[in-house]
């Protein structure tokens, strides 16, 4: 389609409605998330959840990740969180995950409008094209409508799992501020939080308002050695050890002997010892991971609002946010086992060999003479011994991620000659920069160091060996990541004609938008020579125009019966386009009963960090296991170790296309009490994988053998495959995902009395089914299941609240809950063995209460505590193996604990 012809029939449209916007407008109507037609009922026929600012309020969320907690809808499995910064290349994002179908199928909008996504390295973290939801301060916030039906036809057939819009506040006149902390009973995560709101004008009586929302927020690190369950990666009672090799003291590989350490088992501090590995000693990752990072973020948000005529108004948007994190790990590995890219200069050279090899001779004073001997043998010559080193002499990797965030809305709306009509000029951009603090050396100066015979491996080195490694640091900016959506678009409705069971609707819109992805390393992290970077990281600057018509109709069909009739046509540069509808019915045969449900079809385009991201070399995370070879050669190299992976975009990969179905039930006996049932189908064909990760690659050997590379077999082993040289983690479509489920969601009050007024509040989410296709046509359910890395499709889910108030006293308790579900096979357990019982990782529950007081003129005080009975996560085995956070899930589980938080609100009257 032609850009400019669309421009110009977008700015037409909606430039002849505005110039008859002066005919006065008697009716007040609404417009839900799902519809662009605004009605004076808001309930439609799809199922949207509504948070309001109290809601907010009584939360006690400290920022938009936890405050999306209680959306049932949306699952810990394809999510992000700020924990999970911590050993995964997410940049610090936060996402939401709407039915379990990752950030980059949920629509996130911001008053009803597009965003750009999170600037990424890579889209293989499954948040390629995901909105960073902590970039919208809570301040900000006036309500959030979360619509649990996907392939919108109204904002975007890529909405498959559901839209999520942020309503910005607006219309306020006066001046508060408000000042939060909160901190942990078992210290650590402390955060501070200080934010303004003022406005000034009546719009009605000034013909103008204008608002300006300040913040700022401080939260404090909190470290895995900060809490008893996630203090170690090594539980031997459930055969989990989620260690390294690479260690300090380092272990070594003598030649026809196998793997020792001169310091096994009285000296391996600070490694320890595993039951697993008799005779050398194991690196423990979670004491020095960080649980949550140490987080800055600061932010403005502006709009002002001008009536130009009675019907006609002009706004402007304007907001900007920093997000600054830091995140803190583990030294990073050195050692034969991990592959150098093949440009690498050392690539070819001995004794490297394609490996980052450290080789200790004899001849080295820190060779471990007497205890070789006596492994070889009197008499027998030493040999040459390879080293398995975790670099403590380069010290904790060390990073902080700073993303600016601005925002701009420039636009029109109003109404005129029976149409309301809503355009308007976006602009929103995201740029990360990675800065390294410590930790990251250059394999290429480091190296030769550590083969140089004069680095000692098993104790303190001398300050002028300490200074020559400091040297070998990469410091400074890493790179530098951009995003960015340009559009315009618009929309119109109005009611055509009255028929005898109610109006005739109908709505048009469009929009057209530019998208940009810009990754700018630098030139020693695009040579993959910086040790910890997972190789080659490559220049990418790419963009596409993408272009949207849609067409809505609202027919009354009969008195009690309506119909809702979408069509939507989408047109991706470079991709294609695609066609879909949407068609909803909403029967109220009663007062109290209403039946709805809606089918409709969608289309999601590759992003652009789906088919451009480059293609780099990486390491499994710690723990993983060749299930070919490791029954048999029990070797440090097959065995709990880490594997070489490739990982990047994919420039053939296909759209995704998806049938959504729901059908619901509300039922509203009394005024006062409601309950509503809806069921959920989604069919995902030609799904998207962000990389199949490695731990379900292993967890298949056979089914996914195109994915593994091996090396040549083993003369000792003859009978097994050789061993793995590679996994292919790159992108790719790999079939089917079939989704079912059901939700309630029941609201009950008391009238108000005496005693004052009682709320009650249920939203839970059954998942029926989750299956996903595998590249041999079988399928894999998913629900109840631990995913290996971090994440889950709950069986059954829900956030039950209560709250009560009289005169200027308030109060509420809620209670998150999450059914208990199978755990992945731990590291030494077989799951082929005979009468094997996956473990269960137990039910998780919290309870939250809040009080508030304000009796006081202009004051607000409110004391709130989160998880009162400092309940810990469920112990699970899949955590550790992708965040290095063992011991715990951090995708779903808050590692804080017992939380209490104070809150003091002054409005300046």
């Amino acid at each position: 389609m032609n850009r400019s012809k669309i421009l110009t029939a977008i700015l037409c449209a909606f430039g002849a409605a505005a110039a008859s916007a002066q005919q006065p407008q008697t009716t007040e109507r609404v417009e839900i998330t799902g519809s662009s037609i605004k009605r004076i009922e808001g309930e439609t026929a799809l199922p949207v959840q509504f948070i309001t600012r109290e809601d907010i309020q009584r939360s006690g969320a400290v920022n938009v990740e936890q405050l999306l907690q209680t959306v049932t809808a949306a699952t810990s499995a394809g999510n992000f969180v700020t924990a999970t910064m911590s050993g995964a290349s997410t940049q610090g994002i936060s996402t939401v995950s709407l039915r379990g179908l990752a950030g980059n199928r949920t629509l996130v909008l911001v008053n009803g409008r597009r965003v750009t996504s999170y600037a990424l390295i890579t889209g293989n973290t499954g948040a390629g094209t995901s909105v960073d939801v902590n970039s919208i301060p809570i301040a900000a916030i006036d309500r959030i409508e979360v619509l649990k039906d996907g392939a919108s036809a109204v904002y975007g057939s890529d909405a498959i799992g559901g839209v999520v819009n942020f309503i910005l506040r607006r219309d306020y006149r006066g001046a508060e501020i408000t000042v939060d902390y909160g901190t942990t009973t078992e210290g650590g995560g402390d955060v501070t939080r200080l934010s303004g709101v003022y406005g000034i004008g009546d719009l009605s009586k000034d013909r103008y308002n204008v608002l300006v929302v300040p913040s700022y927020q401080r939260e404090k690190a909190l470290f895995g050695r900060d809490r008893e369950f996630a203090m170690r990666s090594i539980f031997p009672e459930r055969l989990q050890d989620g260690s390294s090799g690479n260690t300090f003291p380092a272990n070594i590989n003598i030649p026809g002997f196998g793997n020792f350490n001169p310091n096994f088992p009285n000296n391996c501090a600070p490694s320890t010892t595993s039951p697993f590995f008799p005779n050398v000693c194991r690196f423990d990752p979670s004491p020095l991971v960080g649980l949550l990072p140490e987080t800055e973020r600061w932010g403005i948000f502006a709009a002002a609002r001008l009536a130009l005529t009675q019907n006609l108004e002009a706004f402007l948007e304007a907001s900007f946010n920093r997000n600054e994190q830091q995140s803190i790990i583990q030294p990073v590995p050195l050692s034969d086992q991990f592959a150098l890219p093949p440009n690498h200069p050392l690539f070819s050279v001995a004794p490297y060999n394609g490996a980052a090899t450290i080789i200790l001779q004899p001849s080295s004073p820190f060779y471990p003479t007497a205890f070789v001997q006596n492994i070889v043998g009197a008499g027998n010559p030493l040999p040459d011994v390879r080293v398995r080193y975790r670099s403590v002499i380069t010290g904790n990797r060390d990073i902080t991620d700073t993303a600016d965030q601005p925002r701009v809305a420039l636009g029109l709306k109003g109404s005129g000659a029976g149409w309301d009509f809503d355009t308007a000029l976006t602009y929103s951009a995201s740029k990360v920069t990675e800065k390294v603090n410590n930790g990251y050396p250059s394999q290429l100066a480091i190296l030769p160091l550590l083969n140089s015979g004069q680095v000692n491996f098993f104790g303190p080195n001398t300050p002028a060996i300490q200074a020559q490694a400091d040297a070998t640091q990469f410091r400074g900016t890493a790179f530098v990541i951009e995003t960015s959506l340009t559009g315009i678009g618009g929309k119109a409705s109005r009611e055509l004609v009255q028929l005898p069971a109610g109006p005739l609707a109908v709505a048009f819109g469009a929009d057209a938008r530019d998208e940009t992805y810009k990754l700018n390393p630098d030139p020693l992290i695009q040579s993959g020579d910086i040790s910890g970077y997972g190789g080659n990281q490559l220049p990418v600057n790419v963009s596409r125009n993408a272009y949207a018509v849609f067409a809505e109709l609202n027919a009354p069909i009969v008195k009690s019966l309506e119909g809702n009739v979408a069509v939507r046509f989408d047109e991706y540069e470079g991709t294609g386009n695609k066609t879909t509808g949407k068609i909803g019915l909403r029967w109220q045969p009663t007062r109290a009963i209403l039946l709805r449900g809606s089918y409709g079809t969608g289309f999601r385009a590759p992003s652009l960090t789906e088919l451009f991201a480059p293609v780099v070399t990486g390491v499994t995370p710690n723990g993983v296991s060749d299930p070919l070879r490791c029954p048999t050669t029990s070797s440090s190299t097959d065995c709990a170790t880490q594997f070489p992976i490739t990982l990047g975009g994919n420039t053939n990969l296909k759209p995704e296309k998806s049938e959504n179905t729901t059908l619901g039930l509300v039922f509203e006996p009394t005024a006062n009490t409601s309950l509503a049932l809806d069921y959920f189908r989604i069919d995902l064909e030609e799904t998207i994988q962000l990389g199949i990760l490695a731990a379900t690659i292993l967890a298949g050997p056979v089914q996914f053998a195109n994915l593994i590379t091996r090396g040549p077999v083993d003369p000792n082993f003859p009978n097994l495959p050789g061993p793995i040289t590679n996994i292919n983690q790159s992108n790719l479509n790999i079939g089917k995902t079939l989704i079912r489920g059901v939700e309630a969601d029941f609201k009950f009050a008391f009238p108000a009395a005496e005693l004052g007024r009682f709320t009650a509040n249920l939203i839970g989410t059954y998942f029926i089914k989750y299956d996903t296709e595998n590249t041999d046509g079988s399928f894999t359910g998913n629900v109840g299941v631990a995913s290996g890395t971090g994440g889950l499709i709950p069986r059954w889910r829900h956030y039950l609240s209560a709250g009560w108030s009289r005169g200027p006293w308030g109060a509420s308790l809620a209670q998150t809950y999450q059914k208990a579900y199978k755990d992945v096979p731990a590291t030494f357990e077989d799951p082929t063995l005979q009468g094997y019982v996956p473990r269960t990782v137990g039910s998780y529950f919290t309870y939250d209460t809040q009080a508030t007081y304000s009796g006081f003129k202009g004051l607000a005080l409110t004391l709130g505590i989160k998880n009162i009975f400092d309940r810990d996560p469920p112990a699970t085995n899949a955590g550790g193996s992708i965040f290095f956070q063992g011991g715990y899930d951090p995708s779903y589980a808050d590692p804080r604990g017992r939380f209490v938080y104070g809150r003091v609100n002054y409005k300046f009257l």
